[in-house]
């Protein structure tokens, strides 16, 4: 071949190759975070959230079925037409294989509406909700948040064995707040207590003069709160204000709010959650560096449980040798939930992973020995009893083997 015939027949095959498509191993292997990145919620997942995801994928490796690992985030501003819009362009043109949804709890489940539509697997770590394992779970997702039960049932019949006894509840007005207020009044009742009203207020509420002053005049010994975030901290600080008799019970604290709040009007409040940076020395190793990279910022349990969730994914890709979601599902389940951030963590037919939990009391500043230092350990609460099992859950997409 001559020389000028010889480069005629390389520029070919160069241009030739420009135009093929790309191989699946020159992609990145995507995972979607689409949360509150900026409002009322951002706090206790958000930014947090896409690190410890970050950082999961770094511990892993940073690649998986030879592709290297990329997490995209997305800010769904606590609207559902939003989420589910950021979910469709994650899933039609960013291909993503898996996605977390977080914050307001009716975001999270539009989001896994859709991925459920297109068979995406999603890990659900910050929506507090039973709908996402219950009447609106999905074959391909996974639940490692509480639910509203759990929270529930850990907080109320120690507040009614106490004396707590007849419950206001103060209801943030979506399907986070409705589900709350209705598990805590039936551990209320079951404990032997009595609800003697419930006034519901928006999401993001500035004055809660009305409804409290409506509590005030109920009679109750108790104002549960059926609320999260910075709806939580307005509650409790505007109870001290207009000099609220009723005890506060809280059912959803993170410890965002307990530093907002501060130490001296947060003490004794009683809370329940899987997780605290400082329960063991793996929570604590990783809470450091965690912190490190995040302004000192101590961690939600939305934080650590989205780093467990997308550690076990990962794990379950690695060994199926695919992203397929219905394989993804079956592996999820077969492999063991490893490590100690988590205990005797384990996934039901419904998605649900149940999980020890822990209940805590904030302490008072005197017990406190640093700016991190915000819980004491009452007792551990073993998932057995605890979780709803998944024949009872509602759920119409139970996994079967």
């Amino acid at each position: 071949m001559t020389m000028p015939a010889l480069r005629s027949s390389l520029l070919a095959a160069a241009m030739i190759a420009c135009t093929l498509p790309a191989s699946a191993n020159d992609k990145p292997f995507r995972i979607g975070v689409i949360d509150d990145m900026s409002g009322t919620f951002s706090d206790n997942g958000g930014p947090g959230t896409a690190l410890s995801v970050r950082m999961a994928v770094e511990d892993f490796g940073g690649s998986v079925l030879g592709r290297p690992i990329e997490v995209v985030v997305a800010d769904h501003q606590s609207k559902p037409d939003i989420g589910s819009a950021q979910a469709r362009q994650f899933i039609d043109e960013r291909g993503v294989s898996v996605i977390l949804p977080g914050g307001s709890s009716s975001v999270g489940l539009a989001v896994q509406a859709v991925a459920r539509e297109r068979e995406i697997t999603t890990l659900v770590s910050g929506g507090y909700a039973p709908n996402f394992t219950g009447n609106q779970c999905s074959p391909y997702g996974t639940q490692w948040a509480p639910s509203t039960a759990e929270l529930a049932n850990a907080v109320a019949k120690g507040v009614v064995d106490e004396g707590g006894n007849k419950w206001f509840f103060l209801t943030a007005d979506y399907v986070f707040g409705h589900n709350l207020a209705a598990d805590a009044g039936k551990a209320v009742k079951a404990a032997g207590g009595q609800v003697v009203g419930e006034a519901r207020h928006p999401l993001g509420t500035a004055d809660l003069s009305s409804p409290l002053l409506t509590a005030q005049s109920s009679g109750a010994n108790v104002v549960g709160l059926a609320n999260a975030g910075p709806d939580l901290v307005n509650s409790l600080k505007q109870m001290r204000e207009f000099g609220v008799k009723a005890k506060p019970a809280t059912m959803l604290v993170y410890e965002n709010n307990v530093v907002a709040l501060g130490l001296p009007a947060a003490q004794g409040l009683k809370l329940s959650a899987p997780f605290y940076w400082d329960i063991n020395e793996a929570t604590r190793a990783w809470a450091k560096r965690y912190m490190a990279r995040f302004d000192n910022k101590v961690p939600t349990m939305g934080h650590a449980l989205a780093y467990v969730a997308t550690t076990h994914y990962l794990k379950a890709v690695k060994a199926l040798g695919s992203d397929d979601a219905k394989g993804i599902a079956r592996k999820m389940r077969e492999l063991p939930i490893t490590g100690d951030m988590i205990q005797k963590a384990r996934i039901q037919d419904n998605g649900r992973v149940v999980m020890d939990m822990h209940l805590f009391e904030v302490k008072s500043p005197a017990e406190s020995k640093s700016p991190a230092d915000l819980y004491k350990v009452l007792a551990t609460l073993p998932s057995e009893g605890l979780f709803t099992p998944a024949e009872q859950s509602g759920c119409q997409h139970l996994y079967k083997p």
